[in-house]
């Protein structure tokens, strides 16, 4: 099984939630993503807390996530080809060796305190560029290895994998900062990406030789192409990046809500954030049996209007255990979110084409950056209360406006 040229011949598969498992590879680079995914988990909530604690500012705070997506403007089509040209699965191997340098670096930095908050927030934005290596490679690695019937099935399976593995890492992280503060929660977080590398590098050993490609500087161009030119494809973009900026940012700002809405310190900031962790679990259980049944395009707006409804409720609660529910609800909306945004981008395009449709996707992600400061100035100037209503308010009129006026995605 050759896993990286395309579609792999695989038979048809039989019924079952699990049937990519089935796949040998499949379970080395299933494993591999749900361990990177414990140390990005991790990296967050332990930089986050410590640059909010560090300058009481929630502006900065949110500006330690904005900065992880702004590189991806220019990486995303990037990745997307080089996702298309080279093996993949030593892709993905680079991307987890970089991401432990700079996590490991991180640890140093708090550790040693100096100007420290400047520096991690570079490093956080060298962190986040390896989120565009990861998951263009990635996900179409494993739509080749069990096929296009599959591919719901397989990409909701290694979300539901990394968002679980991110119930542990924010626990984890949230116990290790308050007790033995930031340095070693970054530094236990560097420990899974490095475990990661040397699965992704042994999947790279079962892989069949790359295909012979054209220029790269001309790849490049044929995945901006192909965003400017396919409908559907535009749509799922501009649908992507209206809720980077104003659903996405709710991460950069919670925080915030556990130190001064709710009181609740790092401890309470991690059960917070497990909480939007184990929702999406149950988003993900959800897709793993119907993202190959059901019409995408209609769950698609419906989870986006519920994220919006969500983001009200956690920016009028003043109650930890409404805000817990309601973040586990985030948690599904946001992860259904970007699943269903992986597949259907990749269902849009031919197989050759898939890194750079979800190269696209981290183009669209890469203007997340104007959500956070913008939503941190207001929670700064105003409250973070109203920060996450204005939000919420804005995905919730988004929804309607895409029922109304895109019927061509309902029908999918």
């Amino acid at each position: 099984m050759s896993g990286d040229g395309g579609e792999t011949g695989a038979p048809s598969p039989r019924p079952g939630p699990f049937a990519s498992f089935r796949e040998p590879l499949f379970r080395t680079t299933w494993l591999g993503a749900v361990l990177f995914g414990l140390g990005v988990s991790m990296e967050r909530l332990a930089v986050g807390w410590f640059v909010l604690d560090e300058t009481g500012s929630v502006l900065l705070a949110a500006l330690s996530f904005a900065v992880r997506t702004v590189p991806h403007l220019v990486v995303g089509p990037i990745a997307g080809a080089v996702s298309d040209r080279w093996p993949r699965a030593r892709v993905l191997a680079a991307a987890a060796v970089v991401r432990l340098v700079v996590v490991s670096l991180m640890a140093l930095t708090v550790a040693l305190g100096v100007a420290v908050v400047p520096l991690l927030i570079a490093l956080a934005a060298v962190s986040g560029s390896t989120n565009a290596f990861q998951s263009t490679a990635l996900q179409p690695l494993q739509a080749a290895i069990v096929g296009r019937e599959r591919l719901g099935n397989a990409i909701s399976l290694t979300s539901l994998g990394q968002r679980s593995i991110g119930v542990a890492g924010s626990l984890g992280a949230g116990v290790l900062i308050g007790w033995l503060g930031p340095a070693p929660a970054l530094l236990a977080g560097a420990v899974p990406l490095a475990f990661a590398a040397l699965f992704f590098a042994r999947a790279h050993r079962e892989q069949a030789a790359p295909r012979p490609v054209a220029r790269f500087s001309a790849e490049v161009i044929e995945g901006l192409r192909l965003i400017l030119t396919t409908p559907v494809v535009r749509l799922l973009l501009g649908m992507m990046i209206i809720v980077e900026i104003f659903g996405f940012s709710y991460m950069g700002l919670l925080p915030a809500v556990a130190d001064r809405v709710l009181d609740v310190g790092p401890e309470g900031l991690g059960v917070l954030t497990a909480g939007a962790s184990a929702g999406s679990m149950v988003g993900m259980a959800f897709l793993v049996g119907a993202a190959d049944r059901l019409r995408r395009g209609l769950i698609l707006i419906a989870v986006f209007a519920l994220f919006g409804a969500l983001l009200l409720v956690v920016g009028n609660s003043t109650l930890f255990w409404l805000s817990l529910l309601a973040c586990g609800g985030i948690g599904a909306a946001a992860a259904m979110v970007d699943t269903l945004e992986w597949i259907m981008l990749q269902d849009a395009v031919p197989a050759a084409l898939r890194g750079r449709a979800v190269g696209g996707w981290h183009f669209a992600i890469g203007w997340g950056w104007v959500g956070p400061l913008t939503l941190g100035a207001v929670a700064d100037a105003t409250t973070v209360q109203a920060a996450l209503t204005l939000g919420g308010s804005v995905l919730l009129a988004s929804a309607g406006a895409v029922w109304l006026a895109a019927g061509g995605i309902r029908a999918r």
